[in-house]
């Protein structure tokens, strides 16, 4: 679910040491808690701030930044030079607005009250989704706050926990998971050869007999020839119990830089049906081998070399390692990647069976063998190796949580079922790319109008004049503004906080069957936290009659998604499993003084942009359970660091919480439960 910013343009910094200066100045989610979140729960499990966080060394120094986006001008002209920022790279709060869409930079929180509101949306998405909340990505200290305030605010409104031993949190295993560089250890000869610099070791590749750990002693070397090269045959009586080096296979030749495909040329993305036009046109293009086929994706790494050859003679032959000559044809990317420890599931097995291995330099293979690589013959002994490393996945110390609450029915017998309304609560942290606030926005709202779902491109003439009329008006405004976090205000800050504002309205009712409220962790990650509830559930899945997913419902005007406006809804799913379910909404609907404006065109058989199957409720079909898709719409900001708080359109999403309010009351008061049709063979089946 996540994606790579990719932004066109970078340009030299003038001041390097213009990155030391902090560039988060929002007020705090912490600071506003103190002011409004009343819950004597939330405070205690946070510090007094949040550290200001500071651009890491090898971006500060790396020379470049992206002040600007996507340019043709490069072409035609000179690139304009962006004004550099005043020594406070920030905006006051009183900055005043560049965007039609955009309101108060900041927002002084102020009480919530019973209704369903705007400005009860604004006071808890402006903390949810400050800078300071670092994106919220999941197994992170952030993300970890972020949940403490949902259950906080469950506790205040007096719902009752719904997660596990009595409380609101569902505990997932997740942590990081890689090759944990603090006791890995390659020596030769008794003397440690540096990490990254003479070593890395190999990703596990059960076809080569690779494995996930290495553990011998004082084990000789011996070169093997060419990695990859199966028509030598490798004697056991040579390799047995020592370990094997191979030389890399000679890299390909590497592509040429690609060219940006100028964005007329682009099929229209705009909407649904337009979004299925051009999936038609590319498969058709890519049949053909015309030129608007999309290039194949690249091989894997199969351990940072070789452009993924298997090769099982090492472990054939009783060898108790491997080493890869190599390292120094592999990206800078690749090698600082081979260390780092990535947030995971806690895998059922870590595969140990085979032998370790590892890619070294060709100044550590001289170190071996005596004399360089090119000199070695299949045979030739060298000294004796060490190592000691293996992957390792450990429980995070910020656990990833589901936050889960309950309404208890109020008639005994439709208690026991429950009406579930979800939304996610993380998102996808920072970026490594810092790029100019109201440029990047320029560039995305002219040529990316669905933020990331579309594809970087080379504007027209007439596009980048455009962008650059919209860049010379936000100069003339205010100063530019680094920016680095992806806020998720929209994904799906604006879920979450429609959540605790319909869980807010429906604390003071008394609806007939029980009304469940769950906070999904992990949905940029691959839908974890809803998979994790699915799988064990805190309350039996059978009894749930239908379930209700919030995402990106903070859009949605006419400008930004087709079919668009201040009452509109993109609907999915509501008949996939119960006919009755979309039957209810429908009436609900056309019952209502504030009637929604419902936008089908997503819920089709295409499945366009793969929508149905890239949210959370993916995993209650899965589980037979109804389940409606509610969203505003993908727009410029969609995984972009301008997906702040400024952005959302509040009416729209409080109009939309009211509307799932009501529809979820008249399914928790309805006398039978909604009819279950089986699931429709001619919709998308998602695994």
């Amino acid at each position: 679910m996540s994606e790579r910013l990719n932004v066109a343009l970078r340009v030299p910094i003038r001041d390097p040491t213009d990155f030391e200066r902090p560039y988060h100045k929002r007020r705090s989610i912490i600071e506003q808690s103190r002011t409004h979140y009343r819950s004597p729960e939330y405070a205690p499990e946070l510090p007094p701030e949040i550290p200001v966080l500071r651009i890491p060394s090898f971006v500060r120094f790396s020379a470049v930044a992206i002040l600007a986006a996507g340019t043709l001008s490069a072409q035609t002209k000179p690139a304009t030079k962006v004004a550099a920022p005043k020594a406070d790279a920030g905006w006051s709060a009183n900055v005043k607005p560049v965007w039609p869409d955009e309101g108060p930079y900041k927002w002084a929180p102020r009480p919530t009250g019973t209704e369903i509101t705007a400005n009860d949306l604004r006071t808890r998405l402006y903390g949810f989704a400050d800078d300071s909340m670092l994106g919220r990505r999941i197994g992170e200290l952030t993300n970890f706050r972020g949940t403490a305030y949902i259950a906080a605010e469950f506790k205040r409104l007096g719902l009752k926990p719904a997660g596990e031993d009595g409380g609101y949190y569902q505990n997932m295993p997740f942590g990081p998971f890689g090759f944990d560089s603090t006791g890995a250890k390659l020596s030769v000869g008794g003397t440690p050869l540096a990490k990254t610099t003479d070593w890395i070791p190999m990703a596990p590749a059960p076809n080569s007999g690779i494995s996930a750990k290495a553990d011998y002693t004082n084990a000789a070397a011996v070169f093997a020839g060419k990695w990859g090269d199966t028509t030598v045959t490798l004697d056991p009586a040579m390799f047995r119990g020592k370990v094997a080096v191979f030389l890399a296979a000679p890299a390909a030749a590497p592509r040429p830089a690609a060219q940006l495909t100028r964005c007329d040329s682009l099929p229209d993305r705009f909407g649904a049906a337009a979004i299925i036009i051009a999936a038609d046109a590319a498969a058709a293009a890519a049949r053909s081998g015309g030129a608007g086929a999309a290039p194949a994706a690249g091989g894997g790494r199969a351990g940072g070399f070789g452009g993924g050859a298997r090769d099982g003679r090492a472990l054939a032959a009783g060898a108790v390692g491997v080493l890869v000559i190599g390292l120094d044809d592999l990206t800078a990317a690749t090698i600082s990647a081979a260390f780092a420890m990535r947030g995971a599931m806690q895998p059922a097995t870590i595969n140990t069976t085979g032998i370790g291995g590892a890619t070294i330099s060709r100044a550590a293979a001289a170190k071996i063998f005596g004399k360089p690589a090119t000199q070695l013959a299949v045979g030739d002994a060298g000294a004796a190796l060490s190592a000691n490393y293996a992957q390792t996945w450990t429980m995070s110390t910020t656990p990833a949580r589901n936050v889960i609450a309950m309404l208890p029915g109020s008639d005994p017998a439709r208690a026991a079922e429950y009406v579930l309304v979800g939304a996610h609560n993380d998102h996808v942290g920072t970026t490594a790319n810092i790029v100019d606030h109201d440029s990047l926005r320029a560039v995305n709202t002219v040529t990316r109008r669905q933020g990331s779902n579309d594809p970087v491109c080379r504007p027209t003439v007439e596009q980048q004049h455009r962008i650059d009329s919209l860049i010379a008006r936000a100069r003339s405004i205010r100063a530019p503004r680094r920016d680095s976090v992806m806020n998720g205000a929209d994904d799906d800050g604006s879920g979450t906080v429609v959540l605790l504002e319909i869980a807010e309205k429906f604390a003071k009712e008394k609806p007939a069957r029980s009304i469940i409220f769950i906070s999904h962790q992990g949905e940029e990650s691959g839908l974890l936290g809803s998979a994790w509830f699915a799988n064990h559930p805190t309350v039996p899945l059978k009894n749930i009659v239908a379930a209700h997913n919030m995402d990106m419902v903070g859009k949605g005007r006419a400008e930004q998604v087709k079919f668009g406006g201040p009452a509109s809804v993109q609907m999915l799913g509501a008949r996939r499993l119960s006919r009755e379910f979309g039957d209810v909404i429908d009436s609900v609907n056309a019952n209502r003084t504030e009637v929604m404006a419902l936008d089908k065109s997503w819920d089709v058989t295409a499945n366009p942009m793969n929508r149905f199957c890239r949210s959370d409720q993916v995993n209650y079909v899965l589980k037979d359970v109804p389940v409606t898709y509610f969203s505003l719409g993908y727009a410029q900001d969609y995984h972009m660091p301008t997906d702040e708080p400024q952005y959302i359109d509040y009416e729209h999403a409080a109009r939309l919480g009211r509307f799932i309010h009501d529809v979820m009351t008249a399914i928790a008061n309805r006398n039978d439960r909604l009819a279950i049709s089986g699931n429709d063979p001619t919709m998308p089946r998602c695994r």
